[in-house]
């Protein structure tokens, strides 16, 4: 459970932006209708349309809102378990929940680039044997 709860961390730093969530809701509900007009309709072919319905409404939100890549993009295995989550948390009025830990995250990610760094390049005693 640690390393889920790691991956959605991680996964959150991308879905900052609360318009770009929201947009994956609309996504999910759009695949959703997608997906029972295909069953109502008997026609399987319309299942095609499921994936496009999604990934239409949360790139959108990614690209217009976030101003980033999607996560599926480089862990798609995150990107689905993480949308998963976000998800039902926003549609459950959850919303203030993941807003505080993106505030968490942002804290915590500032936090970390105040802190010196330690890498042989910025050590001056270690530059040389590096």
């Amino acid at each position: 459970m640690r390393q889920f709860d790691q991956r959605f961390e991680e996964y959150m730093r991308g879905h900052t932006s609360e318009a770009s969530r929201w947009m994956h809701v609309a996504g999910m509900a759009a695949a959703v209708g997608a997906a029972t007009m295909a069953g109502r309709r008997r026609r399987p072919a319309l299942l095609w349309a499921v994936p496009g319905a999604f990934f239409s409404f949360a790139w959108s939100g990614h690209f217009i809102f976030e101003r980033n890549l999607p996560v599926g993009f480089t862990d798609p295995g995150a990107a689905f378990s993480g949308d998963l989550k976000m998800i039902f948390m926003m549609a459950t009025g959850r919303n203030t929940e993941l807003k505080e830990l993106v505030e968490h995250l942002q804290r915590q990610d500032e936090a970390r680039a105040d802190e010196p760094s330690t890498s042989a390049q910025d050590t001056p005693g270690l530059r040389e044997a590096a």
